[in-house]
């Protein structure tokens, strides 16, 4: 697949998150005017949506169900009840875009799906 323009830079101010399908439900956030980061879209809890959440002031994302929280740039968890990490990919931003490559996947976490029923 390799690098894939999700948005034009000025979609997203500091802070916004979008949700884009790249074969993964993905979460892209823009944390400053330089940097952006991109992460699983589904919280290792209970596979809710990320994007719906709070982003906090140490780049950390706040899963809006039950209060996970996780590191934007490890994809680790810091906050329970979620222990296990979501996937953090290659994001970058470049020629007036944001960029991502999901098949850059920066950390070695499991890819969270539903359960079926």
């Amino acid at each position: 697949m390799a690098w894939e323009a999700v948005a034009d830079l000025d979609q997203l101010e500091e802070g916004d998150m979008l949700l884009v399908n790249l074969g993964e439900p993905i979460c892209v956030v823009r944390l400053y005017e330089d940097e952006a980061v991109a992460v699983h879209n589904t919280c290792t809890h209970q596979q809710q949506p990320l994007n719906e959440g709070y982003l906090q002031e140490d780049d950390s994302l706040i899963c809006p169900a039950h209060n996970s929280r996780f590191d934007l740039h490890t994809g680790v968890p810091t906050g329970v009840p979620a222990v296990d990490p979501i996937p953090t990919y290659a994001c970058k931003i470049e020629d007036g875009a944001i960029w991502v490559d999901v098949e850059q996947q920066l950390n070695d976490a499991a890819i969270p799906h539903k359960p079926f029923h």
